[in-house]
């Protein structure tokens, strides 16, 4: 069953397009290099042993959270098995045996395996305890990879465990927009950590504490003449991997979720509407149905946590920068930029319930949709920014952002509303239906080029607000901040109705459009349009519809042979 498994997952990488997994082997490679240059270039025995600890614990931290962050759920997934008659012990064990089948999972050996360099160094003995601890380590930290992953799966279904994916996804993007900072403080620090070591002290204790540092400290150990100490830690290792592993087999294979029926009493069509804080109209219902779809759907919710501890963390960085802490209280546009980026495939995120739309269109379905969604994440997000921002300035107390705020904030809130929706409509990217999800990633396709768009997008669209601000910052004159609290109200509604308005002259047409993208991956209708609407239009499935051909073409290749 495992080597069947196995060989299933080679083949389906052997017909599918490399892509940015050949970005992956190269970082990989490069980091596994600077693994081996810190055993080979550490000044002494104490200051290789302390380095390395501290690397290999990085390289378990990174291998944890690497899949959640890189939507690693793997090739095989559980359902491609479920009209199977496999037990799922049977099934779970051949899809963790696959993973330890990979490049990346080679790297991670190669990195535990330049412990090797440090016992040859202390006593060339202890090598054998290398070759025992290193796999030993490599089991428990692939292992431990996929349970993170699986375990992020299925606290979806909870609350906590959207906050605490929320928190994860919130470093990852605070380390993306001010990640300079941290990195300056890192390269400052690498010579000093191969000279030194770490220093004594409470991290010391902690890193010595987890397991990836246990095989340095039995070669320590071994060196010292206690071979007693070595064998224990050894044999705690292989213990924690066994442990590891029970746990994360059954979550490889999770089993379908109840239904369960809501015990309550049938909603009114006012409540629907809005239950009287949104008017009882199209929009209203649109809107409201929204809301609750930002709070109730795991994946929905997880996008608006993670603009929150985004900005959160981008703020606590900024503050504790010294020179930069004036400038923690606009960490709540942060906020306003992680809308335009969560909603930016909203229509992808619906699945095939965008049928729904399809079959209920009209002449105002489409514009009280589009409306309705703006509204929806104006409501879920703004909120949310606010709550970050008046911390940051009452801590801060830099009240002359007080008035740039109130300019900015509607400015970039409306920007993003509106280019989200736009792209959203654009380049609808099918993710896993929502009926089939189970990874923390699951819910979105390819959007990077929706990322870029949005990301460029926004600050262009807010420029207006940027120049007034400016103005009346140099100038310094009441009247002009007040100006520019007005031009930003106006900057941001003006352009979330703009860009809704091209929205909705897209779908009006293409409301079917959208529907096979999501549940065909293609687009049936012929192009028979130019301009920038058209191109992002196309350039949004390029990479699905490239990928098609290719693995069309390979079949047919494979076809003929066979022929033959």
């Amino acid at each position: 069953m495992d080597r069947e498994l196995i060989s299933l997952k080679v083949a389906m990488l052997r017909n599918t397009t490399p892509g940015l997994r050949r970005v992956g082997w190269f970082v990989g490679a490069a980091a596994v290099l600077a693994t081996w240059a810190v055993a080979v270039l550490a000044d002494g025995d104490a200051v290789r042993a302390s380095a390395l600890t501290l690397v290999l614990a990085l390289w378990g931290v990174g291998a944890a959270i690497g899949p959640v962050l890189t939507s690693g759920s793997g090739v095989l997934r559980p359902d491609y098995f479920a009209l199977l008659p496999l037990r799922r012990a049977a099934l779970g064990r051949g899809m963790l045996a696959a993973v330890f089948v990979s490049i990346a999972s080679g790297y991670v050996l190669l990195a535990f395996l330049a412990v090797t360099v440090h016992a040859l160094q202390v006593d060339p003995r202890t090598v054998v305890v290398v070759l025992v601890g290193a796999p030993l380590t490599w089991v428990l930290v692939v292992s431990l990879s996929r349970l993170v992953y699986g375990l992020l799966g299925a606290a979806m279904r909870t609350k906590l465990g959207v906050e605490i994916a929320g928190v994860q996804f919130g470093l990852f993007f605070a380390a993306m927009f001010a990640g300079w900072i941290i990195v300056q403080v890192a390269i400052q620090s690498v010579p000093r950590l191969l000279r030194e070591g770490l220093p004594d002290g409470a991290i010391t204790s902690v890193v010595d504490a987890l397991p990836t540092s246990w095989v340095v400290l039995s070669v320590d150990a071994a060196a010292a003449g206690d071979w007693t100490r070595a064998g224990l830690l050894l044999l705690a290792l292989a213990a924690l991997d066994v442990v590891v592993v029970l746990a994360t087999v059954p979550l490889l294979v999770p089993r379908s979720a109840a239904v369960e029926k809501r015990q309550q009493r049938r909603r009114s069509p006012g409540l629907v509407a809005g239950g009287g804080i949104l008017p009882a109209t199209q929009t209203g219902a649109v809107a409201m149905k929204e809301v609750r779809q930002w709070r109730r759907d795991a994946w929905r919710a997880l996008e608006s946590s993670t603009a929150v501890w985004t900005g959160a963390v981008i703020g606590v960085l900024t503050l504790l920068g010294g020179y930069t802490a004036p400038a923690a209280p606009f960490a709540g546009l942060i906020v306003a930029f992680m809308l335009g980026l969560s909603g930016c495939n909203l229509y992808g995120q619906d699945g095939s319930a965008v049928w729904q739309n399809v079959v209920g269109q009209d002449e105002t379905s489409v514009r009280s949709d589009v409306r309705g969604r703006q509204w929806a994440m104006l409501i879920v997000f703004l909120p949310r920014a606010l709550v970050v921002t008046v911390p940051f300035v009452l801590l801060t107390r830099e009240w002359w952002t007080v008035p740039v705020l109130l300019a900015a904030i509607p400015a970039v809130f409306g920007a993003a509303a509106g280019a989200a929706i736009l792209v959203s409509a654009l380049g609808v990217s099918p993710g896993v239906d929502p009926r089939r999800r189970l990874g923390p990633n699951d819910a979105n396709g390819n959007i990077s080029l929706h990322v870029w768009i949005v990301l460029i997008l926004v600050p262009v669209a807010a420029v207006p607000t940027a120049a007034m601000i400016v103005w009346s910052q140099v100038t310094e004159q009441p009247v002009l901040m007040a100006a520019a609290v007005l031009v930003g109200v106006v900057n941001g509604v003006g352009v979330a109705w703009a860009l809704g308005r091209v929205t909705i002259g897209y779908l009006s047409t293409r409301m079917p459009d959208v529907f096979s993208r999501i549940r065909y991956g293609q687009v049936f209708r012929a192009a028979d349009e130019s301009g920038v609407l058209a191109w992002v239009e196309s350039a949004t499935l390029k990479g699905e519809q490239e990928l098609a051909s290719q693995k069309r073409k390979q079949r047919e290749a494979r076809l003929a042979r066979a022929a033959r």
